[in-house]
Parts: structure tokens; sequence; C-alpha cells
């Protein structure tokens, strides 16, 4: 919000207060946005709702609000308006009557209009029948605990857990990324101070001269069906005899940070195949170049909610 000195309420269809959550169905269906099969390049016809818009309170000063705006194709409302193989995009209403905002956070009779800027880059997505669906993978980051004690002890660290949700193995070249060469915490997490200021973690660099072979089998990390895929990376304090660690050092006492999963983490993910390791590894050098120099194509990571932790 630009004006920091007032609060604001914004009337948006779709924003549930009671959960402080946001429907993307119920958005398209209050007006707030317009579907567009870009395919055929035309508006889809979606059923209307006797919903009201509910109102969210900007309290003066606020931080930017993110919301997660999740399809699940299977539902039955997507089910009746997706056709699979076509592209999509979602982009706001034309005739621009929603959303709108008034100064204060009672609702007066006649309430100062504000206006309010809607950035313009659309949401695309593509629906895929499900044996031409790409690898579904859930992302979860969480803390060891609720409290990072700057002194070692107990222990502190960010618990990663990756599953697979496809019934074949997946098989993931995991080389030059943070899950076997790791540089530093920054390419696990994305942690930020009360202020929104990113924490600067101690990084390391490395460098390979000359052309590098093929990856060897231990780069590699086959991720079967609905077996969690685990690391937990611990947040130390720098050991001089080793160089190492120094992530408690970069922490102030007294502090709440928030803290995200690296776009750097899932890159890792970027490069893989169906099948097992035993398959795509079999052979020698130039059988595993051929199969793995193509590219892979899209995968699909549903990332977990950003999550906090206090330091002592």
């Amino acid at each position: 919000m630009h004006d920091t000195s007032h609060a604001a309420t914004l009337v948006i269809p779709g924003y549930r207060s009671s959960t402080k959550a946001f429907s993307l169905a119920l958005a398209l269906q209050g007006g707030l946005f317009d579907l567009v099969d870009t395919e055929t390049n035309t508006k889809v016809s979606v059923p209307s709702s006797d919903e009201e818009a509910e109102e969210l309170v900007v309290k003066a000063g606020a931080r930017n609000q993110w919301f997660d705006l999740k399809i699940d194709a299977r539902e039955d409302f997507w089910a009746q308006i997706l056709t699979p193989g076509h592209r999509y995009k979602i982009c706001w209403q034309d005739d621009g009557k929603a959303p709108w905002a008034y100064r204060g956070e009672v609702h007066e009779d006649s309430p100062q209009r504000l206006s309010v800027r809607r950035l313009p880059r659309p949401i695309k997505f593509t629906v895929f029948e499900d044996a031409d669906a790409p690898p579904q993978f859930s992302v979860s980051l969480a803390p060891t605990a609720e409290i990072c004690h700057l002194s070692g002890e107990p222990r502190f660290g960010f618990k990663l857990q990756v599953v697979s949700h496809e019934e074949d193995v997946i098989t993931v070249c995991l080389r030059k990324t943070p899950l076997k060469e790791l540089h530093g915490l920054e390419e696990i997490a994305h942690v930020v101070d009360e202020e929104d200021e990113e924490v600067e973690w101690p990084y390391g660099i490395g460098c390979f001269d000359g052309k590098e072979p093929f990856p060897s089998d231990d780069m590699f990390e086959e991720f079967k069906p609905s077996v969690p895929y685990k690391r937990t990376f611990w947040l130390e304090k720098y050991d001089k005899g080793t160089s190492n660690g120094g992530e408690l050092g970069v922490l102030d006492a007294g502090r709440s940070y928030k803290v995200d999963v690296s776009k750097t983490l899932l890159g890792a993910f970027s490069k893989w195949r169906r099948g097992s390791k035993e398959e795509l590894l079999a052979g020698r050098e130039k059988d595993k170049e051929e199969r793995w120099n193509h590219n892979s194509g899209q995968i699909i990571l549903e990332v977990s909610d950003p999550f906090t932790f206090k330091t002592i």
C-alpha cells in the first residue's frame, strides 16, 4: 500500500475473511478475473455465484500480503470449464469494477473511494491429461524448533522433505544443485528479518577447470512414489579450524525471521527422467549422455508455506 499513514479496506471477490485465504474460483465467479482459453483466444464462461465480495483490511504501513492461488483440475468446478491439452490465462476483468477500496476500517454510508492499481501480468497455465501430465513433487521446508539458540545448543536447522506423487520412479540429476554441491544456506532458504532485509549467509565458491565428464552415479537421486527424501540443514557457529559454518553469527538475538524455500532449491529438480537409476545409468558414458542430453520438460512443484522462527 503506497499511503502508509492510513488504513484502507479492499473489497475483493474471492477473499474469505474467516480463513484469511483466497479462492480463485470465487474470484472468477465474482467478476474479479476472466479465464481465457489461449488456444482459441476465447473467454471461458464461468458459472456465477451469489456469494458477496468480502473485505480485506490493510493496516497503515502494512507489508505486502501474498495469497496462494491454487487450481485442482480434479474438482468439479474446474473439471467443467477446463479442457485437457489447452493453455489458459487468468487476467483482470476488463470492466475494472473490482477490486475497489475505501479509506479506513469501518464501512460508512459514503466511504471515500481509493484508486486500486492492478499489475498487468496474467497467470498462465496448461491443463494435461493424466497420462501426459508432468511429474508432481511436493517440497516442504520447516524449522527443527520454534526457537533458534545462537549459542548453538540445542542445534537448530531447516528440515527439507521432498515427495514424489508419481506412480513411476523419477530419477533426478542433482549435479551442480544445492542438494549435492551446497555453497551457502541461501541456496536452500530465502530468509528475511522483521524489516524485510534479506539475511546474507556465509557463502563458498568452488570452480572446475576443463571439460566436465558425465556425472557420477551418486549425483543422481531416485524419487520413489510417496517415499520422502529428507535432509536437515543445520545452522552452525563458525569453525576456525575448517572455516565452515558461521550461519548463527549472522543472526541477531531477540529477532523474528521469515523463511521461504529458495528459488535455487526449486531449480534443483529441472533435469529428470522416468525410470530407475539402474535403467537410466546403464551402459557406456556415451549411452548415458544420449539418454540425458535432451530437455526434461516441465515438473510441477507444490511448495510449502513460509514459516517464522525466533532467536535468543
